[in-house]
């Protein structure tokens, strides 16, 4: 009985070691790239939500000029970021 226990703990011990873990996992770039261009996409679609706003009255030059200052470097490390991994812009 006591040869059964150990049998089972001793199973359960190796497969806990043997299950991959996603720390262990091998970055895959094409997961990375089409995170940036998700990212990128969501960028854009916050400027051009901006020059809508201003367009229809809802923001004054100053809150779009605020708001664009405010994307741009968000918008430069992720198009840079792209670039690095071969990705044209």
């Amino acid at each position: 009985m006591e040869w059964l226990v150990f049998a089972a703990v001793a199973a359960l011990a190796a497969a806990f070691i043997a299950w991959p873990r996603a720390a262990d996992r091998v970055p895959n770039p094409g997961d990375a790239v089409a995170d940036l261009l998700g990212r990128r996409e969501s960028l854009l679609a916050e400027l051009r939500e901006i020059d809508d706003d201003l367009a229809m009255g809802r923001i004054t030059e100053a809150d779009r000029a605020d708001a664009r200052r405010a994307l741009g470097p968000r918008l430069r490390v992720v198009t840079d970021a792209l670039r690095n991994l071969g990705e044209g812009a």
